[in-house]
């Protein structure tokens, strides 16, 4: 059977060196751009948004990530009225599972890190799953005499 994506991260933070394990998983490597890659952050308020969880334990809810992380792009889209992209994420996050909507608004938030402290973006990007950070180089002005 296959591992939820919130089961992996916490696999991970356990064990970093896991992540190499799950190197081709692609949903893994959607939600880790999400969340460390600045042009990839959603357009949506910081903190969380008012939902209802749902109630049915894991495997059992009315959707997953597996299903819907096609989706996650809608919450980058400029071109949506914020109320829009709002009503849609709060949807998304009430049809997955709490440890997955938790999950979710760490990575809206770009602060995944916080919910999984051993999981930075150096190990992330040292493991291949998202290119490295721009280098800001400091151009030397040359002087001349």
């Amino acid at each position: 059977m296959r591992k939820y994506v919130t089961q992996m991260l916490d696999e991970i933070n356990s064990e970093p060196d896991k992540l190499e394990v799950y190197k081709n998983d692609a949903a893994l490597r959607i939600i880790l751009t999400h969340a460390f890659v600045p042009e990839k952050k959603f357009i949506l308020p910081e903190g969380e948004p008012p939902f209802k969880p749902a109630s049915e334990p894991m495997g059992m809810t009315p959707t997953n990530l597996f299903s819907e992380l096609r989706r996650l792009y809608v919450f980058c889209r400029a071109d949506l009225k914020p109320i829009k992209r709002e009503g849609l994420f709060i949807s998304f996050l009430e049809g997955v599972h709490p440890t997955e909507a938790k999950m979710l608004i760490a990575v809206k938030d770009q602060e995944l890190h916080k919910l999984y402290p051993k999981i930075t973006r150096k190990l992330v990007e040292s493991a291949g799953f998202i290119p490295p950070a721009p280098s800001k180089k400091v151009e030397k002005v040359q002087e001349t005499s």
